[in-house]
C-alpha cells in the first residue's frame, strides 16, 4: 500500500533546496503545479487517489484538457512552491490546501506554450471540500493511484481512464512520478 512515508521516500525531497528558475526561459514563462493525493483515512477505503482537472473553455492555454491545479508564477510568489498552493486554492477553493508537500519532481517542458512547469506532490485532506473556480475549471477528477501505477510500468505517453485522456506534460509528470514510486527513478 503507497502511503505519505513511502512516497517521500521515493521521491526528491524539498529540504529547502527548492528548484531554482533556471534559464531556458523568462520569468512569464515558468508555472507550477500541485499533484494532489488523497489517501484514505482507513485500510478498508480505496486507496489513494489523485486529484485532477479539467480545464474550462475559458481559460487561455490547454483549454479543456485535464491537468493538474497551478498555473503561471505570480511576480509577488516568493516560491515555485508558493505559485503551485496559491493557484490551486484559486481553483479549488480555500480547504484546497495540501497538508504536507512531500516532495517535488522533476520541471517539465510544455511543448507547445513552451511553459516550464515545477510540480510538487502534495497531501491533501481527506475530506475537503472542493469549489473549483468555473471560469477556471471545468471538472475535478478522482483517480485511483494504483491505476497510475497498473499503467506507468509501461511509460505511456498518454493515459485513458475510462472516457478520460490524460495526455501532454500532465501525462509525463504522472509517467515521472510513477517512475519514481516503481523505483525507475532514483533522488
Amino acid at each position: 500500500m503507497v502511503t505519505p512515508d513511502f512516497i517521500t521516500q521515493c521521491i526528491p525531497r524539498l529540504h529547502g533546496l527548492e528548484p531554482e528558475i533556471d534559464g531556458r526561459a523568462g520569468h512569464e514563462a515558468v508555472s507550477s503545479v500541485l499533484v494532489p493525493l488523497i489517501f484514505p483515512a482507513t485500510v478498508s477505503e480505496p486507496g489513494c487517489q489523485v486529484l485532477l482537472i479539467r480545464r474550462s473553455n475559458e481559460v487561455r492555454y490547454h483549454k479543456g484538457q485535464i491537468a493538474f491545479p497551478g498555473g503561471r508564477r505570480d511576480p509577488s510568489d516568493a516560491t515555485v512552491l508558493h505559485t503551485a498552493l496559491r493557484e490551486t486554492v484559486e481553483e479549488l477553493g480555500s480547504q484546497a490546501r495540501p497538508m504536507r508537500i512531500l516532495g517535488a519532481l522533476p520541471p517539465v517542458l510544455t511543448f507547445a506554450t513552451g511553459f516550464i512547469i515545477y510540480p510538487f506532490v502534495g497531501m491533501m485532506p481527506e475530506k475537503m471540500d472542493v469549489q473549483p473556480e468555473p471560469r477556471e475549471v471545468a471538472e475535478v477528477l478522482r483517480i485511483p493511484l494504483d491505476f497510475f501505477l497498473a499503467e506507468g510500468r509501461n511509460a505511456p505517453e498518454s493515459y485513458r481512464y475510462g472516457p478520460e485522456v490524460i495526455w501532454g506534460a500532465s501525462a509525463r509528470i504522472i509517467t515521472a512520478f510513477v517512475g519514481f514510486l516503481l523505483g525507475g527513478e532514483r533522488r
